[in-house]
């Protein structure tokens, strides 16, 4: 067997494993953060390599809150992701500090806090579903599934972890672009 016929049969075995794992999640139209009613602003995909889809992700704010807001973290925020594949533990942390490590934030003051969350982590399974929620002024919540896992004081962690998926140099450009479009590309946190 040639090297090209070897090549396209891998490549239409990642198709393959990928078309059982690309039916979009979906979400509730609103969920509660608190004591706060949000609604559900925008959706969108995250894939590894532009082949395997990792997971859906919904983000959400208040009624009438822009993007801007959202992403300056000056209102409300929940984001939700639901896992469309097995995901252990160490790699979604491991993605988390790749991101925050080269996004340009002084991560020293958040380091104990960072930990604090990164070590409340669990693998994901697919369908799984992390909500991480924040409410400005208040704690940023961690849940897997509905079951809380961790919380976290302070809006500069809240600002810093959001970026992850938010702000510039994000897990995922186009990611990034669904969940906040133009609007949310002019903001900064």
């Amino acid at each position: 067997m040639d090297s090209r016929t070897k090549a396209a049969r891998r490549i239409a075995a990642a198709l393959v494993l990928a078309a059982g794992t690309t039916g979009a999640a979906e979400f509730s139209p609103t969920l509660r953060s608190g004591g706060d009613e949000l609604v559900l602003k925008t959706t969108g995909g995250a894939w590894f390599a532009g082949v395997f889809h990792v997971y859906d992700a919904a983000l959400y704010g208040r009624p009438g809150a822009s993007a801007r807001e959202i992403v300056a973290g000056g209102a409300p925020r929940c984001l939700v992701l639901e896992y469309k594949r097995t995901v252990s533990r160490d790699k979604i942390v491991m993605a988390a500090e790749k991101v925050l490590g080269r996004q340009q934030v002084d991560l020293a003051p958040l380091r104990e806090r960072i930990d604090r969350l990164h070590g409340a982590y669990r693998d994901a399974s697919k369908g799984d579903r992390y909500a991480l929620c924040h409410t400005p002024g208040a704690d940023t919540r961690l849940t897997l599934n509905g079951e809380a896992l961790a919380t976290v004081p302070g809006d500069d962690f809240a600002a810093a972890y959001f970026g992850i998926w938010l702000r510039e140099g994000a897990i995922s450009d186009s990611l990034r672009e669904a969940l906040i479009g133009d609007e949310g590309a002019r903001g900064r946190s």
